[in-house]
């Protein structure tokens, strides 16, 4: 593949992953898109787009292969999920492949891929890695980058001080998993972090949200674990509770998103009402002759301009 399709692609990249957290408004969140990846070929990086990837059963078969080599106990739980929930598989195995391609894309980006220089002066990247960014733009985005970082980290140590700890720690003493782990954190923290900003009420929905999937997450694991029919039987009533909860908050949501639709409409027929409005005044005779005379009066008393600098 040729530089300049690398570039494209990295910068491509790069905006998907930041757009992430810029959709703040609960409408919008209710109309994120679902951007995949495809594993890397050959010739080059994944192909990124809108549509869905859909490999074959021998493509599956590689791919969970070369993740169990690193991680087996993950191509473990994903084999188990493959053959219980096909659909539920496939989203995993995307969303597995996107976390890895994004966090390559910006380890290239980390101080540890800055691009050097040759005998000629000439900046080229590091051994061993894919062309660096280069041209008008480039330095834009890697510093607009660095910029949601840094106000991504501000808003853990407000927020989610254990988070910003546990990552700061990561860039310590693993600075090659550091990009990994700041895709992983911003996927479950990001749109809060960005609703604090923007819509403090959405905000405090995310957070009850979030907590109750973790509520649920350690219930789950509990009921899996006992074997006494009392304790587990309690625990289901209460996982019926967490469960009515995010039901509730599910409609809050929803709510929330109609109320902001309902105004963007509100908005919108003002300005309908508006244009029609002008429409109407433009079609008048008596506007049109009125302008017409304004403009040739104009034209008749136009003088020739001196060109002094000329």
């Amino acid at each position: 593949m040729r530089i300049s399709v690398w570039k494209t692609v990295l910068i491509a990249c790069c905006v998907l992953a930041m757009a992430g957290l810029s959709q703040t408004k609960a409408g919008d969140l209710a109309q994120e898109e679902q951007i995949s990846a495809a594993p890397p070929g050959p010739d080059g990086p994944p192909m990124m787009g809108k549509g869905r990837f859909e490999p074959t059963p021998e493509q599956v078969d590689h791919i969970l292969a070369e993740i169990k080599e690193k991680n087996p106990q993950e191509a473990n739980e994903l084999t188990t999920l493959r053959a219980k929930d096909p659909n539920a598989f496939r989203m995993e195995l995307r969303n597995h492949m996107r976390e890895q391609f994004m966090s390559h894309m910006m380890g290239q980006m980390s101080e540890q891929g800055k691009p050097s220089e040759n005998a000629q002066g000439k900046r080229q990247p590091p051994q061993g890695q894919m062309p660096m960014m280069q041209g008008p733009g480039a330095e834009f985005m890697r510093e607009r980058i660095q910029e949601r970082t840094d106000e991504f980290l501000k808003c853990l140590k407000e927020n989610y001080p254990d988070e910003a700890t546990k990552l700061e720690q990561i860039k310590k003493d693993n600075p090659d998993q550091f990009a990994r782990a700041m895709m992983i954190s911003g996927k479950k923290y990001g749109p809060i972090c960005m609703a604090v900003k923007d819509d403090p009420n959405l905000a405090k929905v995310l957070k009850q949200q979030m907590e109750l999937k973790d509520k649920r997450t350690e219930l789950l694991k509990q009921i899996a674990a006992i074997t006494d029919e009392k304790q587990k039987k309690a625990l289901t009533t209460e996982l019926e509770q967490i469960v009515g909860q995010q039901f509730d908050l599910i409609v809050k949501r929803k709510q929330m998103a109609y109320e902001d639709l309902t105004k963007k409409l509100a908005d919108l027929q003002k300005e309908v009402n508006q244009r029609k409005a002008d429409a109407e005044k433009w079609k008048s005779k008596d506007f049109k002759s009125q302008k017409v005379k304004e403009r040739v009066t104009e034209l008749l008393n136009e003088k020739e301009k001196f060109e002094w600098d000329n």
